[in-house]
């Protein structure tokens, strides 16, 4: 094939995704274990917060990119929608499977699902479906860096995560960032190149400010079984593993930034390398495939 017929192809497609991605239908047995962070009941806490949020929040995304699917006209997106929406809907599966083990260990996971559900219909009553597709991406963002993070940091991930977990937070990170361009790429397709990228900024601005202000709640709710809910020891327990060691969030920050590029792309963020490292310890390819030309 000619570089120039590569160059046409590449300049029609309404898809910017570099990486071809399948549904992987895994089942977990995470969840069973309490404290499974090293022991620690706060970074635990962390993640089994960010739990709560994905079964409904999934189905949100889901639901969000189905609507527009009829409006897109390229093959190549098309087939990565079909596939964003396998591997969407099998997450919100096994972290609801994730969540009802946590529960069982007497969390009030219902009342932190229930929360994230009132949100998610606040968000399908007040707002038209392209702003409801501008969350999705927003959020799929933030999904994206941290994801990043967590694959480049495995091997101290795995040091300190109980095997059953380490394996569906990798499973997780990995999907991420395979279909991290999904939904950017539909909502960009069916907006006009201004309105896209105000409602981009805008999304991103409004969901960094309500996952927020819901994952604090939730990880309250969570620390309050632990009687630690206003321990400024816990607080600062959490604060210096988000922000100093690991810093997931610190790290994130330039990431986070270039949403406000008006030529972003998240693709610009090429990763590929971690998911070859990963397929490779799965069977699934050799390391070096997704970076060959």
């Amino acid at each position: 094939m000619s570089v120039a017929h590569e160059i046409d192809r590449a300049a029609s497609s309404q898809s910017g995704s570099e990486l071809a991605f399948t549904t992987r239908n895994r089942q977990f047995r995470a969840g069973e274990r309490r404290h499974w962070y090293n022991g620690d009941p706060v970074v635990t806490a962390y993640f089994n917060a960010l739990s709560a949020m994905f079964p409904v929040g999934e189905r949100f995304f889901c639901d969000t990119v189905r609507y527009q699917k009829h409006k897109i006209t390229d093959p190549k997106l098309q087939g990565e929608i079909r596939e964003f929406l396998g591997q969407e809907a099998i997450h919100s599966r096994e972290h609801q499977a994730y969540n009802d083990r946590i529960a069982a260990q007497g969390y009030p996971m219902w009342k932190l699902e229930r929360r994230s559900a009132r949100m998610q219909k606040l968000a399908r009553f007040l707002m038209p479906k392209k702003a409801q597709l501008g969350q999705t991406v927003a959020l799929e963002h933030f999904t994206a860096v941290l994801a990043d993070h967590l694959l480049r940091e495995r091997e101290t991930f795995a040091e300190h995560a109980s095997p059953e977990e380490y394996e569906l937070w990798m499973w997780h990170a990995v999907e991420e960032t395979e279909h991290k361009a999904v939904a950017f790429d539909v909502l960009k397709a069916v907006t006009r190149p201004g309105t896209f990228y105000f409602l981009r900024v805008r999304s991103l601005l409004m969901a960094t400010i309500f996952f927020n202000i819901n994952l604090f709640l939730h990880i309250r709710n969570l620390l309050a079984v632990e009687r630690m809910q206003w321990s400024p020891r816990a607080w600062g327990r959490l604060a210096h593993y988000l922000w100093i060691n690991p810093g997931p969030l610190r790290k994130s920050i330039p990431a986070y930034l270039d949403w406000f590029k008006p030529s972003f792309h998240p693709w610009q963020h090429d990763n590929r390398e971690l998911v070859a490292e990963w397929k490779a310890e799965h069977g699934e390819e050799p390391a070096h495939a997704a970076t060959a030309a």
